[in-house]
């Protein structure tokens, strides 16, 4: 019945097509779980965080691309030291995605319009940035003057997701904030 119905299928393409592995539905969920507990715990630390709560942290993901080749060849080379054991699936979605160009398939958001200080910037400063051990208490406030003459410094960690140009620990910032930030800075940083 098999051999029946493969020698009458007229459209053999979508048979022979490799299926699309979703970097948000298939890999996403394998590195905010399980093996990469280190990454998700919220706990400052030398482990870059790759989701906290409900938040995903998609360019720190995305930046690490090399990092989960190496590893899903070679459980041992986990940058941290010691050994991630991904599971036999979990090392097929991740060597397909690579394979089809470790793309990022959507999410994040769209930015558009003016964007100001006081209406877009100030409420990720009061969220992500100020809080009991960060900015505004323990470490310098980031007032409008500060984040405009530090323009540098913030493009650096916009552009790394938060990986580099931080005075303190890595940061892990979202999609939303960076293109957020970076939308500001390109607009000449209105207030």
């Amino acid at each position: 019945m098999t051999t029946l119905l493969i020698s009458c299928y007229k459209d053999k393409a979508d048979i022979e097509t490799l299926t699309t592995v979703s970097f948000r539905n298939d890999v996403v969920p394998i590195v905010t779980s399980g093996s990469c507990g280190c990454h998700n715990n919220g706990v400052l630390s030398t482990a870059v965080q790759f989701s906290h709560l409900d938040t995903i942290f998609f360019p720190t993901i995305l930046a690490r691309v090399a990092n989960f080749k190496n590893m899903v060849e070679d459980s041992t080379k986990h940058p941290g030291g010691g050994g991630i054991q991904f599971s036999p699936n979990q090392k097929l979605v991740i060597q397909n995605w690579i394979a089809q160009g470790a793309k990022d398939d959507g999410g994040g958001c769209i930015v558009s319009g003016a964007v100001t200080y006081n209406n877009n910037i100030l409420p990720i400063y009061n969220t992500t940035c100020k809080s009991s051990t960060c900015h505004g208490t323990v470490s310098v406030a980031l007032t409008y003057s500060k984040m405009v003459s530090d323009k540098d410094i913030l493009t650096a960690m916009m552009n790394s997701g938060g990986a580099t140009g931080h005075l303190g620990p890595v940061l892990s910032l979202n999609s939303c904030t960076t293109k957020t930030i970076l939308a500001w800075i390109a607009q000449g940083q209105p207030q």
